[in-house]
C-alpha cells in the first residue's frame, strides 16, 4: 500500500511493475498530508507493506493553524510526526510492515526551516523497530552532496536516455518529477526521477 501525496502519485506507475507481481494499493492524493489519512482507515492486509511518502504539504484542513491559515516551519514537522506515528501504529496493529520514504530536496526560497530535511530526520528516527524501515529515496534524484538536481547522468537500466547522457529528474516547479512544466497526476511521458525514486522504494520492500 502506497500512502502519500502528489510525489507518490507520480511514483506509483513506476513502483507497481517493480514489486515482483505484488499488488499495489493506491492511497494517495496530491496536496495531502499524513493527518489526512489517519481517519481514512485504508484496508491494510496482514503481511503487507505500507509505504508512507509525504514531502511536507500544508494545505488541507488538518494542517490548519487555527487562525485561518496553515501551519508553517517547525509546526509542520511537529504535526507530521504525530500523524505518521499514528499511521505506523495502525499499520503495525494490522500486522503489516512499514517503509518510511525520505523525500528529495526541493526549491522553495520561502522555506527557511528546510521542511524536507526536518521531515527526513523524523522519518529516520522512527525507523527503530523491526517492522519499520527508512529508505532515502530522495537521494536518488539529488546531487551527491544532497543538493537539488534538475538532471543527472542516465542509469544503465533506464528505458530512455537523453542525447547528452543525462536525464531530467525534476519538474520545472522544483518539487515534482515530471520533466518540463508542472502537470497534475502521473507523468504523461517518461520520468527518470519517478523511476529512480520508485526503484529505491521497491528495494526497501521486504521480499521484493
Amino acid at each position: 500500500m502506497l500512502i502519500g501525496d502528489s510525489i507518490a502519485d507520480q511514483t506509483a506507475p513506476y513502483l507497481a511493475p517493480l514489486l515482483g507481481g505484488r499488488h499495489l494499493v493506491d492511497s494517495y492524493f496530491g496536496g495531502t498530508a499524513p493527518c489526512d489519512w489517519v481517519t481514512k482507515h485504508p484496508p491494510i492486509s496482514p503481511g503487507s507493506t505500507v509505504v508512507i511518502s509525504f514531502i511536507g504539504n500544508s494545505f488541507t484542513p488538518c494542517m490548519s493553524d487555527g487562525a485561518g491559515g496553515h501551519l508553517e516551519g517547525e509546526a509542520i514537522s511537529k504535526r507530521y510526526r504525530v500523524a505518521v506515528a499514528t499511521l505506523i501504529d495502525q499499520s503495525v496493529a494490522a500486522h503489516a510492515r512499514v517503509v518510511l520514504v525520505g523525500q528529495p530536496a526541493h526549491i522553495d526560497p520561502h522555506d527557511r526551516f528546510n521542511t524536507v530535511r526536518a521531515l527526513n530526520a523524523i522519518y529516520q528516527s522512527m525507523a527503530t523497530r523491526p517492522d519499520v524501515t527508512y529508505v532515502d529515496a530522495g537521494a536518488t534524484v539529488e546531487n551527491p552532496d544532497g543538493s537539488f538536481a534538475h538532471a543527472l547522468p542516465c542509469l544503465a537500466n533506464e528505458v530512455s536516455c537523453g542525447p547528452s547522457g543525462t536525464n531530467v529528474v525534476r519538474n520545472d516547479d522544483g518539487v515534482h518529477f515530471c520533466p518540463g512544466a508542472p502537470e497534475r497526476g502521473p507523468c504523461a511521458h517518461y520520468s527518470s526521477g519517478a523511476f529512480r525514486f520508485a526503484n529505491a522504494i521497491a528495494h526497501a520492500v521486504p521480499g521484493v
